[in-house]
């Protein structure tokens, strides 16, 4: 498979960091793939918690879109992803990215990519087994009439993965030359739903975008019916990309660049 093409690999958990550090490290995985042919899969956390906008959501969209205050008030993090997509509310879930030479065509990648991440969350729990890729990308030029398409998580993109037809994972993607950047959001909790409060938008479309985000989206608990955690997930979701590609992973604590930070894993694989 094309991911196993990456003569060296590297993963590390970078734990919780603000939005634009997050941010900020991908782009610079993205520099050191290109000037060392290392690939990289990491794992992440937001503290505080953040809105992210994909970066085609142009400036009117920020300022105007985006309840500014009421982020400030809750504490919660505003920033530009550098791929594209809609807005997303992170917090009860597992960011990953990945930063790899690639040349297949993006819903191939996506499909690829998926895969390793329902074979992991197939170990946790038998009612993953149901977890499936979406077939088809929907039509934007009519979800944008209906007000929802500033939001990733009411609609899912070809092979991004649902779990009975709503979307458990939300992923987007760039490409900087041969380079390739993916990043996604792993529900684990529901807590990505309180987006709604911080939009500027009347208490009824409020109500509106709520009830479409509780049909169109499931998290890893609501599935598995139990308290699945962060450690557990991540875990999983190693182990997956391990087995589907055979990667040797070399693990790594520190982020590449960013030495006058110490970033240790929350965790140890073994």
């Amino acid at each position: 498979m094309e991911l196993s093409g990456n003569n060296r690999w590297e993963f590390f958990d970078s734990g919780f960091l603000t939005g634009q550090q997050n941010m900020d490290i991908d782009l610079r995985l993205v520099d050191q793939c290109r000037e060392t042919g290392t690939a990289y899969l990491r794992f992440y956390r937001w503290k505080p918690y953040a809105i992210s906008l994909g970066y085609n959501q142009n400036k009117a969209s920020y300022d105007l879109y985006i309840d500014h205050n009421k982020c400030r008030e809750d504490n919660i993090d505003i920033v530009t992803r550098p791929t594209g997509g809609r807005a997303v509310l992170h917090s009860e879930e597992l960011t990953y990215s990945i930063v790899m030479k690639s040349k297949l065509p993006v819903h191939e990648l996506y499909r690829e990519i998926s895969s390793a991440i329902i074979k992991g969350l197939g170990s946790l729990n038998k009612k993953m087994q149901g977890l499936s890729f979406t077939k088809e990308t929907p039509d934007l030029a009519k979800l944008m009439k209906t007000g929802m398409y500033n939001l990733c998580f009411n609609s899912a993109i070809k092979n991004e993965i649902n779990f009975g037809g709503r979307k458990l994972v939300g992923s987007a993607q760039r490409k900087f030359g041969e380079i390739v950047l993916q990043h996604g959001s792993i529900l684990i909790g529901n807590h990505h739903k309180n987006i709604v409060n911080y939009l500027n938008i009347n208490s009824s479309d409020q109500s509106k975008m709520l009830k479409e985000l509780d049909a169109k989206t499931i998290c890893l608990r609501d599935i598995a019916g139990d308290e699945l955690t962060y450690e557990e997930t991540a875990n999983a979701v190693f182990e997956g990309f391990k087995d589907t590609f055979k990667i040797e992973f070399k693990h790594i604590s520190r982020v590449p660049g960013f030495v006058s930070e110490r970033m240790e894993s929350n965790f140890s694989f073994n």
